[in-house]
């Protein structure tokens, strides 16, 4: 299977290089090269490369500057949906499309399944929501695959890491952390939820909307909480509350996978097993090996 991901440069699109080597053909474009928000460089790309299947992981998704500029991340998160669906679906290529979990308003304690009513409180979740029901209009067999609260080794291209490596820096720097303890998610790793999206498409999954994200759920209190102890660090950590924030965020995005069951695959594994490998892995492989081994590029367009 040849695999094209566009926005394939951040943690989840280099864990998902790293599921599909042995396995399957991916190539993924920089930024430059292919602009999801550009129709004719993304129908161009596609053509170019003639993938069965179009993944698109790019995403405009720092919250502050989602509210700041709807415009952009519209236009990344919704329209560039739009124009990879489209492209993919007159090549004859499958495609998918990476969502989040902050669709949902956030009101259900109990967490969402896949075919909970959306109801995002914020902008980003907003743009998500409009790029699922763009993909799906332009690509009705297309796959929508949430995630949650993600973290990987190559870290967020967007925000320069993810959550687990700042926790760990803070408490290095003998930081004092206050995080927030009524926020509820499910954490992702991206190493499973890569594994997982190459499983739904080599099993040919039914079209629709999965959710990717490790078993279970806490709040970003107890995530940090459980690094600093996975990883035996002692850290100043502290819980707060969220009331003060001045973007609002789903208050319980906890995501119930359903479907996997559905499509003859495993169930998640839950998430503090996901953060001990990752913890475990991250001592075993020195970092400059790692962001080498991540940043390599089989093949371009």
């Amino acid at each position: 299977m040849r695999l094209l991901v566009l926005g394939g440069w951040g943690q989840l699109g280099a864990d998902l290089a790293l599921a599909a080597e042995g396995r399957h053909e991916l190539i993924r474009p920089t930024r430059a090269e292919v602009d999801v928000t550009d129709a004719a460089a993304v129908a161009g790309s596609v053509k170019s490369v003639g993938p069965g299947v179009v993944v698109n992981l790019a995403a405009f998704h720092k919250l502050d500057e989602c509210e700041r500029d709807p415009r952009s991340a519209f236009s990344v998160n919704a329209i560039g949906a739009w124009n990879a669906a489209r492209a993919s679906r007159g090549a004859g290529a499958r495609t998918v499309y990476v969502s989040t979990d902050y669709v949902f308003e956030g009101e259900r304690d109990q967490g969402y399944e896949e075919d909970a009513p959306t109801r995002p409180v914020n902008f980003y979740g907003v743009s998500k929501e409009a790029g699922e029901h763009l993909t799906l209009s332009a690509a009705p067999d297309a796959l929508i695959v949430r995630g949650s609260g993600l973290f990987g080794y190559a870290g967020s291209s967007g925000k320069g890491g993810n959550f687990v490596e700042t926790m760990l820096a803070k408490a290095a720097a003998g930081e004092a952390i206050s995080m927030v303890d009524d926020l509820r998610f499910s954490p992702t790793s991206t190493r499973d939820m890569a594994e997982r999206i190459i499983l739904l498409l080599e099993r040919e999954a039914a079209p629709g909307v999965y959710h990717a994200a490790n078993a279970g759920g806490c709040s970003w209190f107890e995530f940090a909480d459980a690094i600093f102890e996975l990883a035996g660090v002692d850290a100043d950590l502290r819980p707060r509350s969220s009331r003060t924030d001045a973007i609002r965020r789903p208050r319980t995005s906890i995501l119930l996978d359903t479907r996997f069951a559905e499509a003859g695959l495993p169930p998640a594994r839950p998430w503090r097993d996901a953060l001990g490998q990752y913890l475990g892995d991250r001592e075993q492989v020195p970092a400059e090996r790692r962001r080498a081994r991540l940043r390599s590029s089989p093949i371009r367009p």
